[in-house]
């Protein structure tokens, strides 16, 4: 966790910061259900814009640039037929160049994250992709697989749901426990009160010479 970064003075700590607590947050019970993860289908979109843009550039020259049609019609291709299945009696993951790959629960090590990319891992050692699986399929793997795939996403939420955020002025976050915050404002606190008494301490008056005196009573008369 970040230390607190503490502000120029213990009075701008006290006006420069706000305090937001987190709201419970709850994991699901499980289903158990059987769930297909695939591609995101809004990628179609897009290839079959780049598709159009092709066959218009083929035109100019179909036998140079002609093949350059077929490469969004691949991928497309690919987003309609990947898919991963995540169920009671395992993983299956149907690839879209090649054979279909079965784990079982007694097989699976694990899950893991490579850039944008996913694998699920076997107690042999093998990684195998697994395709429309992301980062935040970690709930739905983790309902799909009853338990069996751990779903830090939720955990990670749940576990920040029990901080306090500290929001200053200037626009830094700062994510703390909420024993944590309360040392912080009580510390800030003393420091602002030690402060302000720092700044209203009584000025010396010095003491008066002949001459003040000569010039108080001229001023009276």
């Amino acid at each position: 966790m970040t230390d607190p970064v503490p502000a120029d003075s213990p009075a701008d700590n006290a006006d420069n910061t706000s305090a937001t607590p987190g709201t419970a947050e709850t994991i699901p019970a499980l289903t158990g259900k059987t769930k297909d993860f695939v591609p995101e289908r809004t990628h179609v979109f897009a290839l079959a814009m780049m598709a159009m843009v092709c066959i218009i550039m083929a035109g100019w020259n179909p036998l140079l640039i002609g093949w350059t049609t077929l490469i969004p019609l691949i991928w497309i291709y690919w987003v309609l037929r990947a898919k991963t299945t995540v169920g009671n009696d395992g993983i299956a993951i149907r690839y879209a160049f090649r054979g279909a790959k079965s784990i079982s629960w007694d097989e699976f090590e694990g899950v893991g994250f490579k850039g944008s990319k996913s694998f699920a891992a076997t107690k042999s050692g093998e990684k195998h992709m697994l395709p429309g699986v992301t980062f935040n399929s970690l709930p739905g793997l983790f309902d799909a697989s009853r338990g069996r795939i751990p779903d830090a996403l939720s955990e990670g939420k749940a576990a920040a749901d029990e901080k306090v955020v500290i929001v200053h002025r200037d626009g830094q976050q700062i994510l703390m426990s909420k024993d944590e915050f309360a040392q912080y404002k009580a510390a800030n606190e003393t420091d602002d009160v030690s402060h302000r008494g720092q700044n209203s301490s009584p000025r010396e008056t010095p003491p008066e010479t002949p001459r003040t005196q000569i010039r108080g009573r001229d001023g009276v008369e």
